[in-house]
């Protein structure tokens, strides 16, 4: 389930395509989650599923280390104040 190009309200344009990444590989999940709550899994079925699940949520984990956390910190920075 891929979000597609869409444009998002982020200057920076590799943090632009990171979290594009980061929500296909979220919508990713849940389709995965939703597979394992079928009925009638079989066992091999529900082995492949988790599989795939083990290697998004490494992706998943890979994708959001400091880089990408100081990238989101530095849009954040770059908003202007705004009062409550």
């Amino acid at each position: 389930m891929q979000l597609g190009i869409r444009n998002l309200a982020i200057q920076d344009k590799t943090l632009n395509v990171l979290i594009q990444e980061l929500g296909d590989e979220c919508g990713r999940v849940l389709e995965l989650i939703h597979q394992l709550q079928l009925p009638e899994l079989q066992d091999n079925q529900k082995a492949n599923i988790l599989a795939e699940l083990i290697a998004s949520a490494i992706h998943l984990n890979s994708h959001c280390e400091e880089d990408f956390q100081n990238a989101l910190a530095n849009e954040l920075e770059q908003l202007p104040d705004l009062e409550e």
